[in-house]
């Protein structure tokens, strides 16, 4: 008798996979962002102010998307050392289960007694 979880790692690699190409897609978008961003600051010409109030505006948001794509990377990264850990603890208690079991065999029932 073996006792075992359904886990599917191939499931969960594939799913991480994904997961860590959308944020690498998120970085690279949220780059072109930034230097979006940052082009604009001198696309004001002569209007200083305005130039000026868009760029204190955008240097405390110019980050907001890579810092959104890290914090996926590495939320990605902890579940796939989850997962890795489920799956290894699932082994050892599936290897624990057959050991108990399989020393069960060799226990006889006590006859009946009536």
């Amino acid at each position: 008798m073996s006792v075992a979880h359904d886990i599917q790692p191939e499931g969960i690699h594939s799913t991480l996979v994904r997961v860590a190409g959308d944020g690498q897609v998120l970085d690279t978008a949220a780059r072109a962002a930034r230097t979006a961003g940052e082009d604009l600051s001198g696309a004001f010409g002569t209007a200083s102010t305005a130039s000026a109030a868009f760029a204190a505006f955008w240097s405390e948001r110019a980050d907001t998307g890579e810092r959104i794509a890290n914090l996926l990377l590495h939320q990605a990264s902890c579940v796939a050392d989850a997962a890795d850990a489920f799956i290894e603890s699932d082994v050892t208690m599936r290897d624990q289960a057959d050991a108990a079991v399989g020393s069960m065999a060799d226990i006889v029932a006590p006859e009946d007694e009536g």
